[in-house]
């Protein structure tokens, strides 16, 4: 039998009732594309089945109630029945909310919605085994709205870009412009502290602008976790960490800023969780 190819991309879009294969692209009027006026969500496709679903479409339904886009019922309803009937390889499912057409801050009264697909490398469990190299990166993030994930994402991306420069971390730790930790450039942090009572798995605090994610979400709903905040010095007395996002799931931190961290048997476990409770850890 001659193997099929998987196409390297693949798009649909929703065009009031109902969401069909889309052949052209964005419209140059949309605000989303002249703006960058767009909300998104990013979903993993893992042996043919969307991880976390139900928490990206609330994430994306949060979000646009943040924002003042109108997210129909009969949208999400189609959505929902979309992602969970197309046949799809291992790869990176986006839902993306556009602004539509209007003038400058004029309200949103439809937004539009577009579905993409592409292949991703997922980290192997070697590269998990492996771990990531983060860095605080020095520059501080002085805007606001850091956790949203929408079409203004130029900080993120310099803010990676930074962490990277030089090969000395995969990632970066971004700051706000007090010091305190937001989350890092691509992906939410988790960081095990000695406390009074023992051993505590902490994130940085909402209330601060930390991002939402659907991984961070699982893990809150496996294990305890604390928001508090944390400068600098504080993570550097962190026994472990990890990283959160749909495409990395749960990374591993072997090192900050060049100094390999204490307990690595911790984030390890919580990794290998992660991976189980989704059926796509490897048994011997």
């Amino acid at each position: 039998m001659r193997k099929q190819t998987v196409p390297d991309f693949r798009s649909w879009h929703w065009n009031g009732r109902s969401i069909l294969p889309h052949e052209g692209g964005v419209s140059l009027t949309d605000r989303g594309f002249r703006y960058g006026q767009h909300l998104f969500e990013s979903i993993a496709i893992r042996n043919g089945k969307a991880l976390l679903l139900s928490e990206h479409l609330e994430l994306l339904t949060d979000a646009s109630k943040r924002n003042g886009f109108p997210f129909a019922r009969a949208l999400a309803s189609s959505l929902q029945r979309f992602v969970e009937s197309v046949s799809l390889s291992d790869g990176m499912l986006r839902i993306y909310l556009t602004a539509g057409e209007g003038a400058p801050a004029s309200p949103i009264r439809a937004a539009g919605c577009y579905i993409t697909w592409e292949p991703v490398h997922f980290p192997t469990e070697a590269e998990l085994e492996k771990g990531f190299r983060l860095a605080v990166l020095t520059k501080p993030f002085l805007g606001e709205a850091w956790g949203e994930k929408s079409g203004n994402y130029a900080a993120h991306l310099e803010m990676l870009a930074a962490a990277r420069a030089n090969d000395v971390a995969d990632e970066g730790i971004v700051l706000d412009a007090k010091g305190y930790a937001l989350s890092c450039a691509m992906g939410n942090l988790l960081v095990w502290m000695r406390a009074k009572q023992g051993i505590v798995l902490c994130t940085p605090r909402v209330s601060r602008g930390a991002r939402s994610g659907a991984v961070l979400g699982w893990v809150k709903k496996s294990v305890p976790v604390m928001e508090r905040d944390f400068r600098p010095a504080d993570l550097r007395k962190a026994l472990a960490m990890v990283v959160t996002n749909s495409r990395l799931g749960v990374m591993p931190v072997a090192s900050l800023n060049g100094i390999s961290l204490r307990d690595t048997t911790l984030s390890q476990a919580l990794a290998h969780s992660y991976l189980e409770s989704h059926g796509l850890l490897r048994r011997s």
